[in-house]
């Protein structure tokens, strides 16, 4: 296909396709994406479990937390370069889309190189600060090393270039090259854990396993990257860095939108380290558990926000070219579906708690206190769903302070002190810890809402303006 006929059947697909064709179109490859990620998440500790030791189960919950913290890194530039790249295409501004292509892809790959540094020089406090104890200290050591310190800029370079490449409409190549990631994974996890590896270093097998899988996604992205590049001299893809334009600096414009998103994911580690410190004192069978509950509940949450951030690219383009109508009728089509979907697995996780739970571990404390965290943490998943969406909206549009907002609100300011209040003031022990994730989705919620009702109007009155939220 030539350049020409990919920026056509781009524009095809953003502007005039039938909403729900071009949702599913975006969104499915992201979904699926999001669906092999949880399975791989699902095989490490699934494997790890076999060997019914607690403490290798609990250094995967508690190095959980700071792993997906680059994934934060990544969605600062991703998430941050595809809406200002799907706004600037509205717009009809290849130039501008160009030039935010290359900007957020090496400034994902310096932040990669900050973050590994980080790692290096901090490790052994940091594992103590997110909840590792002498029991579980070497397995999250390893398994930070390889995750973490080698396999810094494969991690978050996959999810950028993901992002980048979605944010031009080829969410299909998007959606292949991170799921080839995760599909790798869970091939290479018993290969090193079982086979290659001696008994007692699975949670190292595991880490290599993620590491090759996720340079094997980077590769081929990076790929695909340049040889898109060559064909299209004047296509958006580019990584070609552009001389400064001071009339119109595209890396404040990235690092702005993309914040909210980083924050989010950030805030949402930080409560888990949260959540992992105060459940610690009950023990490696309440850690295992909480790990095993919040592994489960990604499903709702991963594939609600799949499906958001596979449409993200739509809703930027639309409200770039101005089209609200249609912007309107993509946000209400894909809000519908989450939240069905989202209802659906709270009724499973609820009613099925003690046999998902199981799956994953059969030690009798683990399973007890993971039944009851899933079932609490079950009623978040259609709360989140709105807020997920209202998030994206208002990324996609670059409504930075309303996405900011409801960012820290959400993972931060309502769930960790909700956490000691429901643990200690109200004293309902390890599952007051839990109760604070569906209580701050529900004030989550409210805001959202609000936020978005509000920006709606704007619209509806001709005054919505980026430059003053």
């Amino acid at each position: 296909m030539s350049g020409e006929s990919q920026k056509k059947g781009t524009y095809e697909l953003f502007a005039v396709t039938p909403v729900s064709k071009a949702v599913w179109t975006m969104a499915l490859p992201t979904i699926i994406t999001q669906l092999i990620n949880i399975i791989y998440n699902y095989a490490d500790t699934w494997y790890v479990g076999r060997t019914a030791n607690a403490a290798m189960v609990a250094a995967l919950g508690i190095c959980f937390p700071v792993f997906v913290i680059m994934a934060a890194v990544a969605n600062l530039f991703g998430v941050g370069g595809a809406s200002v790249i799907s706004r600037a295409m509205g717009q009809k501004d290849t130039r501008k889309a160009r030039r935010t292509f290359a900007v957020a892809f090496w400034g994902g790959m310096a932040a990669a190189v900050i973050f590994m540094l980080i790692i290096i020089f901090f490790r052994a406090p940091l594992i103590r600060l997110v909840g590792g104890d002498d029991t579980d200290f070497q397995y999250v050591s390893d398994y930070m090393f390889w995750t973490m310190i080698i396999g810094a800029i494969p991690t978050i370079g996959n999810v950028l270039c993901g992002h980048l490449v979605r944010a031009i409409g080829a969410s299909k190549e998007a959606g292949f090259g991170m799921s080839m990631g995760g599909v790798l994974n869970i091939i290479l996890d018993p290969l090193f854990m079982f086979v290659i590896l001696p008994s007692g270093m699975e949670v190292t097998g595991a880490a290599i396993a993620t590491l090759l899988s996720n340079t094997a996604a980077l590769v081929y992205f990076l790929i695909y990257i340049l040889k898109r590049q060559r064909k299209e001299k004047d296509g958006i893809i580019n990584i070609r860095l552009p001389k400064s334009d001071a009339k119109d600096p595209v890396l404040p414009e990235i690092l702005l939108t993309g914040f909210p998103a980083a924050l989010q994911t950030t805030f949402a580690m930080v409560s888990n380290i949260f959540a992992n410190v105060y459940i610690r004192p009950y023990g490696s069978g309440a850690v295992a558990g909480m790990g095993i509950a919040k592994k489960i509940n990604m499903i709702a949450f991963n594939t609600c926000m799949g499906m958001t951030m596979g449409v993200l690219p739509l809703i930027g383009f639309c409200y770039g070219a101005k089209n609200y109508k249609r912007m309107r009728r993509i946000i209400r089509y894909t809000g519908t579906v989450v939240l069905l979907f989202g209802i659906a697995c709270a009724a499973v996780f609820i009613t099925q708690a003690p046999h998902l739970v199981r799956f994953f571990i059969d030690e009798e404390a683990s399973v007890t206190f993971g039944t009851q965290f899933l079932r609490i943490i079950g009623y978040a998943a259609p709360l989140a769903a709105v807020s997920y969406l209202c998030v994206t909206v208002f990324q996609a549009c670059g409504r930075k302070w309303s996405a900011f907002t409801l960012s820290i609100l959400r993972k931060g300011v309502f769930d960790i002190p909700a956490m000691y209040v429901f643990r200690t003031v109200l004293g309902l022990g390890a599952g007051g810890v839990c109760l604070a994730t569906p209580f701050a989705e529900v004030l989550g919620m409210i805001v959202a809402l609000v936020l978005y009702l509000r920006f709606r109007r704007g619209m509806a009155d001709g005054g919505v303006n980026t430059d003053l939220d």
